[in-house]
C-alpha cells in the first residue's frame, strides 16, 4: 500500500493535457546518490504495476493518463528515473543500469511490494528485461512497449556535457518535432512547459546532460539497493534468463522494432505475448486508448 497522503493534480497551465481526476499519493524515496520522485495512483487490489519512462524526453508525467485508467482494481505507480524530471541528478553521474536496477528495488521496498508487474517503454523496455533476468523473483509480469532491442548498454559517454539551452519553449518544441519518432513535448505547449525549466539564458530541459553516462564518478562500487547484480550486456542473452510471463507492444509507425530484430524475436521466443498500436514511438501520447486496452487484457488475471 502506499502511504503517502492523497493529493489532487491541480498544475496551473496544463489543461491542455489529460489530467487525472481520482486522488494521487505522489512520494519521494532514497536510492544510492538520488532522490526518486514517484506519482501513485489507485488503492489497494491486484497485482500492482510500475510504469516507466524512456528518455527522450519522457518522465512520469506522460504516464499519467494511462496510469490512471489502469488503476482502476490495483495501486500504478509511475517515477520518474533518476536524472530526469522532478528526480534529482546523480552527484555521481551513475545513471548504469545497475543504479537503475539499484531505484526499481529502493522504490518496491519504499511501497512495500513483493513481485510487481513491471512495464517499460523505449530505453526502460530494455532496463525491464535486464531487471527480469537478474531479479526475476522481484517481479510477476514484464511489459515491453516500443523498445529498441539489439542495442546494448552504451559505455562511458563523458561528463560536464554542458545542457541545452533553448531560447523559448517553441524552439524546444521544433527541436524535438525534428526527430523521426516525435513525443509529445513537441505537440503540446504545456506539456513541453512542464518539462523545461527557465534559467537566465532560456530554458533547459528537467534532465541531467550526462544521464548517458553509465561509469559513475566517485562512487562505492556497489550504488545499488543489495548486492551488486551480476548480469549479462546482451539483451539477447537477458532475455533468454527472463522467466516471467512476456508481453510486447510495438507500434506500427515506429522504427524501434526492426524487422530483423521481430523475426528474431518470433523465432527465438515464441511465448512472448504481442500487441500493436496504431502509433509512433510515443504510445501512451498518440495511442493511450489502444495500449490501456491492451496492459488490461494481459494483467485481467493478476
Amino acid at each position: 500500500m502506499i502511504n503517502r497522503r492523497n493529493v489532487l493534480q491541480s498544475t496551473a497551465g496544463l489543461a491542455a493535457l489529460a489530467l487525472p481526476s481520482m486522488a494521487r499519493a505522489d512520494g519521494r524515496f532514497s536510492s544510492g546518490d538520488a532522490q526518486i520522485f514517484y506519482r501513485g495512483f489507485g488503492k489497494p487490489g491486484k497485482t500492482p504495476i510500475v510504469m516507466m519512462h524512456g528518455a527522450n524526453y519522457f518522465d512520469s508525467f506522460d504516464w499519467i493518463n494511462v496510469a490512471e485508467k489502469v488503476a482502476v482494481d490495483r495501486e500504478v505507480v509511475s517515477f520518474d528515473m533518476r536524472g530526469f524530471g522532478e528526480s534529482s541528478w546523480s552527484p555521481s553521474k551513475n545513471y548504469s543500469v545497475d543504479a537503475m536496477m539499484g531505484d526499481m528495488r529502493a522504490l518496491f521496498g519504499h511501497l512495500g511490494w513483493r513481485k510487481p508487474i513491471v512495464l517499460g517503454h523505449s530505453f526502460s523496455g530494455r532496463l525491464a528485461v535486464s531487471f527480469a533476468s537478474n531479479f526475476p523473483d522481484d517481479l510477476s509480469k514484464l511489459i515491453v512497449v516500443d523498445s529498441a532491442f539489439g542495442r546494448d548498454e552504451p559505455g562511458p559517454r563523458g561528463i560536464n556535457n554542458p545542457p541545452v539551452i533553448f531560447p523559448s519553449v517553441e524552439a524546444a518544441m521544433e527541436r524535438f518535432g525534428k526527430l523521426a519518432n516525435p513525443p509529445r513535448i513537441s505537440k503540446d505547449r504545456a506539456r513541453a512547459e512542464q518539462a523545461l525549466t527557465k534559467v537566465a539564458e532560456g530554458y533547459r530541459l528537467k534532465r541531467d546532460p550526462d544521464y548517458s553516462n553509465s561509469t559513475p564518478v566517485g562512487a562505492p562500487a556497489a550504488d545499488v539497493q543489495g548486492p551488486r547484480p551480476r548480469r549479462e550486456l546482451n539483451v539477447w542473452e537477458e532475455l533468454a534468463k527472463v522467466k516471467v510471463p512476456m508481453y510486447f507492444v510495438r507500434g506500427l509507425k515506429s522504427d524501434r522494432f526492426t524487422p530483423d530484430v521481430l523475426a528474431r524475436l518470433n523465432k527465438d521466443f515464441p511465448a512472448i505475448v504481442w500487441a500493436t498500436a496504431d502509433s509512433m514511438h510515443d504510445i501512451p501520447f498518440y495511442a493511450p486508448d489502444e495500449l490501456i486496452t491492451a496492459v488490461k487484457k494481459f494483467i485481467a488475471e493478476a
